[in-house]
């Protein structure tokens, strides 16, 4: 069995209007379904958190997807993680998604949530935090769900190319 891997990036959306947000979370559904890959995607009108998990190569090829879309940009790849099991089994991709911002009272963690959500200023700490609390959010299992890298990531500027940056995390995680 292929080991399972976790990654959450965040992104600025262009040439995006929130009307397309139905058809892109259908896509996401049935591209993640076929490549085994489950997770979340938060949306506040300004930024996409997401949250991916499934086996290294499929994980890859759909960053890779995501990189080269042209409607996200500032995309920065937050935490890598290796997982012991799916923090969102039985979601293909859900989603806490606002255009007024009326999930900003949403509330996980004492120190985050949608009342400022700027995971652009998380650590990895705060986005495994506020992910895991999400996870146990919705499957109300509450479990320790993944081992911590050895070496924490640092923010850098990022590269030109995020799939890279991904490339770099999964070496230190596999």
């Amino acid at each position: 069995m292929q080991d399972l891997v976790g990654i959450a990036y965040c992104s600025k959306p262009t040439r995006f209007s929130f009307d397309q947000m139905d058809e892109i979370l259908r896509v996401s559904r049935r591209n993640n379904n076929r490549d085994a890959l489950t997770g979340a995607l938060v949306y506040d009108n300004t930024t996409f958190l997401q949250w991916l998990e499934g086996g290294e190569e499929k994980i890859r090829r759909a960053f890779g997807r995501i990189s080269r879309n042209p409607r996200h940009t500032e995309i920065k790849l937050m935490t890598v993680r290796k997982l012991e099991d799916r923090w969102f089994p039985g979601y293909s991709m859900t989603a806490a998604v606002t255009e007024d911002q009326s999930l900003r009272g949403l509330k996980l963690v004492p120190h985050l949530s949608l009342s400022r959500f700027e995971p652009y200023r998380w650590s990895d700490e705060d986005v495994t935090c506020f992910i895991t609390a999400l996870s146990d959010y919705l499957t109300r299992r509450p479990a320790p769900k993944s081992e911590r890298l050895q070496e924490p990531v640092i923010p850098r500027k990022p590269p030109t190319d995020p799939v890279t940056s991904l490339d770099r995390h999964l070496r230190r995680v596999t």
